[in-house]
């Protein structure tokens, strides 16, 4: 799990685990699939799969790999798994309200088909045409009709019911044999035989539950796929071991356990009855707890599991299920000092009159985050990040939160860090991932890392949390490096926030991508070693400090040429270094024997490739110009040396629009404009070198550099965090030149020191696809950027 990103947290909504009892972890999947090993008809893995043995069967019309096909459902998965995963899939994404989805229709439409294919085949299983005059019936059913005369070379089918002959080509039928088989007149033979699978207890069961059973549905099959609520209900029971299934069956009853349905898929794979009793979260010294919040005793799993699946509209069973997932000593600290009834009210106090099963996902995530990370102190109380003075300040700012707001009026009386952690069982109710809560977390989790002695200053905890939702991405270098002072993480957000208020947008723009590359050149050889722990506060500095005002592009290229020097002093021990010993630095350190040497070289080349592919500037060229303005604006004559190498900057060339203004503005009007790359291509410096200038000139003159200097600098980000079978980076010349930080050619999109967004895939109007925010998380989001160029492993 890429950390703090809370919303990559599965929790649980689709996994598939057995009772955990009340100790163990239980690993999340969204989808279920065998072993590569595995085909259709393997028994499932003994982990996270049912131990019972299945009494019945029921028929699945046709191929069962056409029906997985149609269902969506993976080919590798176990015969066991079918009516789950069909069920899971139904009520998942079978409806959009009490609407059918168009999945769910064509699935139904095929089941129809495969039935009436099923009695063409008769009891062998076989579809057979001996001739012509045999073949009407089979041609009805999908949907065709023959053109021409039957057995001549040139008959071929046409399509005569669009639904049927659509279902006929997804599901896979083989069309092409058969009417290669009419222009010859026949014989043509097909294996339809039906599937048996295997069903949880018995159909009757089933059927006897669902309020759709007397609708014209004659199986389980028919049933599921028209019942969303029973099929939740067949999904969630499958999650749950044998015993427990068995239990609450027995106890309770399918019809009853139905109004449960979601309440079970969400929170009863945790759920864990032994012989007639339920095994509570803390043991048996927390079973009083329990029952007074439940209203009935775990000993009695009759009482106490519909109790718990009804109060509070399954809030409690989320708060059960949360710290059921939990580790045993993480469960004893809450269960034997009396933590459990006041963090559930906390916890259940918001809004206790919503369903806690409600939407897709399960609603507050930030529970199970909250009671895994934790932080406790020596003496068993819950750590608290500064102090609780700190914290009352934190919500006592300006907050649009109610929520916040409300704590932030008890916040004055606290004198005990259990009511902080009561407000942040109330705030884990929230649907946000840069609340307070989310501050909390991950700054105990800092200092954590951080040396004894050495934690978060209170100002620091105030200043972080106030930021949070802004820079929260960014804090992800202060967990990579505890070792960075009080002091280096406040000078970096004060000077973060100053380059974030520069009017002129396009400076901003500059300024915010020259400072974060250079910061991520830095923690890569900072990662790698090359700068070692002890000058890692100096070197931090001396990178921001260059940019601590900036108020014209001149002063930005200043700035990202000598924050890039102090990246080498602290690398190499000199500020000056050429581009290819910066990629060699990037590519690690110094290798001694042959094959290291050779990975080495490797990587390096990688990286060249890239800033090959984005057609970026050299640095050397960039500081060099640089530097010869300077010396021109000081009288020296230097124009011939500069000349060629202005003329690199020209080199790149935009490809002809292939929109005029007026259309991009009709089609694709504030999705991207090209401002940067447009200045870019109007840059050009051999007028200024050929042509006497003055000094004021040509200051202004260097100034035209920062834009390929920020780019060049992000580039070798890019090139460093390239992912395996990278293609954007290698086929979009315009990516790295794209990426826009400042924000302005997309209206609406804030918290710009975030983890960066794609924006403009598949619209060539509004320019193409680019990246808009930070650098921050840079190697995931490239991944995710590139995943739609990675092949499947298996075509459904």
């Amino acid at each position: 799990m890429k950390a703090p990103h809370w919303q990559s947290i599965v929790l649980v909504g689709v996994s598939l685990c057995t009772c955990c009892c009340f100790y163990a972890y239980a690993s999340s999947a969204s989808a279920v699939v065998a072993s590569p090993s595995e085909g259709l008809g393997a028994q499932p893995s003994e982990e996270g799969k049912p131990t019972a043995a299945a009494t019945e069967e029921v028929s699945i019309p046709g191929p069962l790999r056409s029906f997985l096909r149609m269902a969506g459902i993976s080919q590798k998965i176990s015969q066991e798994e079918v009516l789950p995963l069909l069920a899971r899939n139904v009520s998942a994404e079978g409806y959009e309200g009490t609407r059918p989805t168009e999945f769910l229709i064509l699935l139904r439409r095929y089941v129809d088909q495969a039935k009436e294919l099923a009695e063409l085949a008769g009891p062998g299983g076989v579809i057979r045409v001996a001739n012509c005059q045999d073949a009407t019936p089979l041609l009805r059913v999908l949907g065709y009709r023959l053109r021409q005369v039957c057995g001549e070379k040139n008959a071929s089918l046409i399509t005569a019911n669009p639904e049927r002959a659509f279902l006929t080509i997804d599901s896979g039928f083989p069309l092409p044999e058969l009417e290669e088989a009419l222009q010859r007149g026949g014989p043509f033979t097909y294996a339809f035989p039906a599937s048996r699978v295997p069903v949880l207890f018995t159909e009757r069961d089933w059927m006897t539950a669902s309020k759709e059973a007397d609708k014209d549905t004659k199986d389980l099959l028919e049933t599921l796929l028209r019942d969303p609520v029973l099929a939740r209900l067949y999904w969630a029971m499958f999650r749950s071991d044998a015993e427990t299934r068995s239990a609450l069956r027995d106890s309770m009853g399918l019809k009853k356990l139905l109004p449960f349905a979601g309440i079970l898929d969400f929170y009863g794979s945790h759920i864990c009855i032994r012989s007639g009793r339920v095994m509570v979260p803390g043991g048996t010294g927390a079973e009083p707890t329990w029952k007074d919040l439940v209203g009935a005793s775990p000993q009695s799993a009759g009482e106490f599991v519909p109790r718990l699946l009804a109060k509070d509209k399954g809030w409690l069973a989320a708060y059960f299920d949360a710290f059921s997932r939990i580790s045993q000593g993480q469960q004893k600290r809450f269960a034997e000092t009396h933590r459990l009834k006041p963090f559930y009210e906390a916890f259940r106090a918001p809004d206790a009159s919503a369903s806690a099963a409600r939407g897709a996902f399960r609603p507050a995530p930030g529970l199970l985050l909250l009671l895994t990370q934790l932080q406790w102190e020596p003496n068993g109380e819950p750590h608290v990040p500064g102090n609780l003075e700190a914290w009352n300040q934190i919500f006592g700012q300006k907050n649009e939160s109610k929520m916040v707001r409300a704590w932030g009026k008890r916040s004055n009386g606290w004198q005990h860090p259990d009511q902080l952690v009561e407000a942040m069982f109330a705030l884990s109710r929230t649907e946000t991932e840069v609340g307070a809560l989310q501050a909390y977390l991950f700054l105990s989790g800092l200092d954590g890392r951080r040396p004894a002695g050495k934690k978060l200053s209170p100002q620091t905890v105030v200043l972080l949390a106030s930021k949070f939702a802004d820079f929260s991405n960014q804090y992800l270098i202060f967990s990579e490096f505890p070792g960075l002072s009080d002091e280096s993480i406040t000078h970096f957000l004060g000077v973060a926030e100053a380059l974030g208020k520069i009017s002129n947008h396009t400076l901003r723009g500059n300024a915010m991508g020259t400072f974060q590359a250079n910061i991520g050149l830095w923690q890569i050889l900072a990662r790698q070693g090359q700068i070692g722990s002890d000058k890692l506060n100096d070197s931090w500095e001396g990178v921001i400090k260059p940019f601590g005002k900036i108020s014209s592009a001149p002063q930005l290229f200043g700035a990202g040429r000598d924050s890039i020097g102090e990246v080498l002093r602290a690398a190499t021990g000199r500020p000056n270094g050429s581009q290819n010993e910066i990629i060699d630095l990037l590519a690690g350190p110094r290798q001694a024997t042959p094959e290291g040497q050779r990975t080495h070289q490797e990587v390096a080349n990688r990286i060249r490739s890239v800033l090959d592919g984005q057609r970026l500037v050299s640095l050397d060229t960039l500081l060099a110009l640089g530097e010869g303005l300077n010396e021109m604006a000081r009288g020296a004559a230097v124009g011939d040396r500069l000349i060629p190498l202005a003329g690199e900057l020209r080199e790149f060339e935009m490809p002809r629009a292939i929109f005029t203004g007026s259309e991009r503005t009709e089609w694709a009007a504030g999705t991207y404009n090209n401002r940067h790359t447009e200045l870019q291509m109007r840059t050009d410096l051999t007028e200024v070198i050929k042509s006497p200038h003055s000094h004021e000139q040509l200051a202004e003159s260097r100034g035209q550099l920062a834009p390929f200097l920020r780019d060049t600098l992000v580039g070798l980000n890019y090139a460093y965090y390239e992912p395996p079978g990278a293609q954007v980076l290698h086929n979009n010349p315009l990516f790295v030149r794209s990426h826009d930080f400042s924000g302005d050619t997309v209206l609406g999109v804030e918290r710009l020191w975030q983890a960066p967004q794609l924006f403009g895939a598949g619209s060539p109007a509004g320019g193409g696809a680019h990246l808009i925010g930070s650098l921050a998380d840079l190697p995931y989001v490239l991944s995710e950027v590139e995943q739609d160029f990675i092949a499947p492993e298996n075509v459904q």
